[in-house]
């Protein structure tokens, strides 16, 4: 038994203790909701600029599980959180993106998703809220987004998160950037799945990115 084939079982297998355990949270709560509103169209982007895809990483790469052994291995996207209709065919910015702009529309914003490839430069900004006749543009520039869960036992995992975030505005060009790196420890409990666990990481970080200040009174009127 080679060791490619024993991390494509180990894989399966702990695909099949993701999903077969506990059931998923309802998708209202995995939208990050902001507690503050916004006038006005509103268009959300979220770019792909980690290292690690840039290293080879597929961009549905969303981190790594220790199965039995300890023998590490990759989780995507359709592996661990295809989760909704759309999910499977989703890399982890459109995954993103698809839950942010869901979370800010039921908070009432007139928000829409706009594919981008890479943060514009002001002018391009401009052109495209033109275009979109939106008056802001988010966009939230990824250059780190992962985590490393044990599944030999319940224990907390850490997951770390660097992310640039612009703000542009329709009149005023690029109002904002602003970088938040940090390391949250998710708390595991022995009644929780990997996947809730991450599907809460996640829409707490975004709500995080969302809710800081900086962002706020960059989409002030």
């Amino acid at each position: 038994m080679n060791y490619r084939f024993l991390r494509t079982l180990f894989a399966l297998l702990a695909a099949a203790v993701l999903t077969g355990c506990v059931t998923h949270i309802p998708f209202d709560e995995q939208l990050p909701k902001p507690q503050y509103s916004k006038n006005g169209d509103v268009l959300i982007s979220v770019v792909d600029n980690r290292a690690r895809v840039k290293a080879g990483k597929p961009r549905n790469f969303i981190g790594v599980v220790h199965g039995s052994f300890g023998i590490p291995f990759d989780w995507s996207v359709p592996q661990a959180l295809d989760v909704e209709d759309g999910d499977k065919n989703r890399d982890l910015s459109a995954f993103l993106q698809h839950r942010l702009t869901n979370g800010l529309q039921k908070q009432g914003w007139a928000a829409q998703p706009l594919n981008l490839t890479s943060v514009p430069s002001e002018e391009e900004a401009k052109a495209l809220l033109l275009q979109n006749n939106a008056d802001s543009l988010i966009v939230l520039d990824i250059k780190e987004w992962y985590f490393s869960i044990n599944l030999n036992w319940v224990s907390d995992f850490n997951f770390d998160t660097d992310t640039d975030v612009s703000v542009f505005r329709s009149e005023r060009g690029r109002v904002a950037e602003h970088q938040v790196k940090e390391r949250d420890v998710i708390t595991v409990t022995s009644s929780s799945s990997p996947q809730n666990n991450i599907l809460g990481a996640y829409r707490e970080q975004l709500k995080q990115l969302i809710e800081d200040p900086v962002v706020q009174t960059a989409l002030k009127d």
